[in-house]
């Protein structure tokens, strides 16, 4: 038996990195997946963004574990594609037991060079698109009136001010204030939420960042190395999946509200 037979998990972010490290790690305990990304490039981040072609590879190693996969193109900003991708995945599954709000963009620049297009963007799909995830999802979670999961991905400039960074720390400390409200708000009703805080991890987000800020991949992969207090470089995206499937399972039933951190010690510097 696996830890979440029976379930459907709805991951935003799913076409690759950690978004599909949650999508495969979940479907090989026993859920069904509701995959969702955006499938095209934005204006901002200064790097290219999944394809159809990623999101179409994750449900491959989805149903290639004998697990159903739903892939859904929907941009997390927009009320109305939020709103069609759930209704689309509770037409498939009928239930929506866990909701993996993942999709997230990162790129670096000094506060005072941050324009407002890159501000308004940064904020519309890491803390918006959250909102929007919950928002859709969390009635069919309440009337189902079987508990459910709902976790976030922050990240270590969630809990600290990383340098270059001020549009991402802005509104990854803001979906754990959200987090912290709705924790309280649904806890009548058993479900958690709760969000994750990994330091950086081994994904292209890492390779588009550096080309983004004219620096060599390796040079700000050295450079977060000096942050860790463990000795590893990038923490790789099974290691927050892993992590995501415990606070996913009933192992984790009575958690709520809770900041977990895989940080490789960053936090302890």
């Amino acid at each position: 038996m696996g830890k979440l037979d029976g379930k459907v998990a709805l991951i935003t972010g799913a076409a690759r990195g950690q978004g599909r490290a949650h999508a495969v790690t979940m479907a090989g305990e026993g859920a069904d997946i509701a995959a969702l990304d955006i499938c095209r490039d934005l204006p901002y981040p200064r790097y290219s963004l999944a394809t159809s072609g990623d999101l179409d590879e994750t449900v491959r190693q989805v149903e290639a574990l004998g697990r159903a996969a739903l892939p859904l193109a929907a941009d997390v900003r927009s009320a109305a594609d939020m709103e069609r991708a759930v209704a689309a995945a509770l037409a498939r599954f009928g239930h929506i037991d866990i909701l993996v709000c993942n999709a997230g963009i990162a790129d670096m620049a000094l506060t005072w060079d941050i324009t407002e297009e890159w501000w308004d963007i940064m904020l519309d799909v890491n803390l918006k698109g959250v909102w929007l995830a919950i928002k859709y999802t969390v009635p069919g979670m309440i009337a189902r009136n079987r508990g459910g999961r709902i976790l976030i991905t922050s990240s270590v400039a969630g809990l600290r001010g990383e340098p270059g960074m001020a549009h991402y720390c802005a509104s990854k400390w803001g979906v754990v204030g959200l987090a912290k409200t709705l924790a309280q708000e649904l806890s009548t009703y058993g479900i958690t939420v709760n969000t994750l805080h990994p330091t950086a991890v081994n994904t292209a987000i890492i390779t588009g960042m550096a080309r983004a800020a004219g620096m060599e991949t390796q040079d700000l992969v050295d450079f977060i190395h000096t942050g860790h207090a463990l000795p590893v470089k990038l923490i790789e995206a099974s290691d927050v999946a892993s992590a995501a499937l415990w606070l996913a399972s009933d192992e984790a039933r009575y958690v709520t509200g809770h900041t977990l951190k895989v940080d490789a010690g960053r936090m302890l510097k």
